[in-house]
């Protein structure tokens, strides 16, 4: 009796894990880059995963570890992802751990964090709460920005000799209250809008808090699209000072129907520092190109591409940026010599292949052209990215 009721209780331990998803996901790339002089990296990884379901309730875990060579080999441990999903409710759900979230512009915090989301529906209305917290998570992934006198520096290489110092990313806690509106206002489009504060928890002598009004808008009509963003943010200091910056982004995209293709255009737009403006204030450091890569602060960048599945299994894409500055202090480089705000063009394009569903290979490369603008040297080079990259899934 002892042993059937102990084989029992192993059993219904075990049951669930029966019926979880599991796997590992292995990615290879090869980076090569001149931006003034060559350079060559290469990172592999290795990333398993497990899907778990627990009745009104999710369990999703995913990890690994990374070999990233750059002059040197270093091998990175990371939790990329420990998320568990609850839906005691109908119109109630609430998620807590490390999961992916965006703001309601796209333009400001987006990627993995740690804390926890709520969320309500009220008929087709989704309204959320969300508080999260970034001093965890690895600060190459995360690429949390840094705030005025914080002393975390993106140059330094993680070293397992001083790893409180060089493997986390820069402290943040963010809170977030937002809704999502479907149908708003004629029907086709949605609307979100959200408040978002930064409270900067990191080690600089004078706290760099912000907070932000965020609105988005995207409308669907036939083989035409288009989203448009709004960011207005108040920056407010220990001294006392409160200044205000913007950031917007307006993107539109349609089908010709003769390929499985679509035709963009875009623009994003960053405030500098000036007279009336602060310098829009980013709560990530996302490239907005592929060899020139700035954030999205004093900058606006002029974007067209063309992505058409040629084969079922083949894409490509073309496209190109024009740069340009808001204000002349919040991109900085060292070809950089004259004050003209015109930056110059960048070329790039990509080729994907997906033999199998879970076998994925890409080329991605481009060029930036400094002498297409007016505010590098007048010998300043071309600069180059081209990279090669493979995932597996088993």
């Amino acid at each position: 009796m002892k042993r059937l009721a102990f084989f029992l209780v192993i059993f219904f331990i075990c049951l669930p894990l029966l019926l979880a998803d599991f796997g590992v996901v292995i990615g290879e790339g090869l980076l090569f880059e001149h931006d003034g002089e060559s350079g060559f990296a290469y990172k592999t990884s290795i990333n398993p995963w497990l899907a778990l379901p627990l009745g009104k309730a999710d369990f999703y875990l995913s990890m690994g570890i990374s070999a990233n060579y750059d002059k040197t080999f270093i091998f990175v441990p990371e939790l990329q992802r420990l998320e568990l999903s609850l839906r005691p409710l109908e119109r109630f759900g609430i998620r807590a751990g490390r999961f992916p979230w965006e703001d309601s512009s796209g333009l400001t915090a987006k990627g993995f964090f740690d804390g926890a989301e709520l969320l309500f529906d009220i008929g087709q209305v989704r309204l959320g709460a969300a508080a999260l917290y970034t001093g965890f998570l690895y600060k190459d992934t995360a690429i949390i920005n840094n705030s005025p006198g914080d002393p975390k520096d993106y140059t330094v290489d993680f070293d397992w000799a001083d790893f409180e110092n060089t493997y986390f990313a820069p402290s943040r806690l963010l809170a977030s209250l937002y809704g999502e509106f479907p149908g708003l206002p004629y029907g086709r489009g949605n609307i979100y809008a959200g408040l978002l504060a930064q409270f900067d928890l990191g080690d600089s002598n004078e706290a760099f808090d912000t907070q932000y009004l965020l609105l988005r808008y995207v409308f669907f009509y036939h083989r035409f699209d288009l989203a448009v963003s709004g960011v207005m943010q108040l920056e407010n200091t220990q001294a006392g000072d409160f200044r205000t910056a913007y950031a917007s982004s307006i993107e539109a995209g349609l089908s010709t129907g003769l390929l499985d293709d679509r035709i963009s255009l875009g623009l994003r737009w960053a405030s500098g520092d000036g007279p009336d403006t602060a310098a829009f204030f980013p709560l990530i450091r996302e490239a907005q190109g592929l060899v020139l890569k700035p954030i999205l602060s004093g900058i606006m960048v002029l974007r067209a591409s063309y992505l058409a599945r040629l084969l079922p299994s083949l894409s490509a894409e073309l496209g190109g940026r024009y740069f340009l500055r808001t204000d002349s202090g919040s991109f900085a480089d060292p070809y950089l010599e004259h004050s003209s705000y015109l930056l110059g063009a960048e070329l790039d394009a990509a080729v994907f292949w997906v033999p199998y569903s879970d076998i994925s290979f890409s080329l991605e490369g481009g060029v930036f052209l400094p002498q297409t603008g007016e505010a590098f040297a007048d010998n300043a080079a071309p600069r180059w990215s081209f990279g090669i990259g493979a995932i597996f899934s088993f």
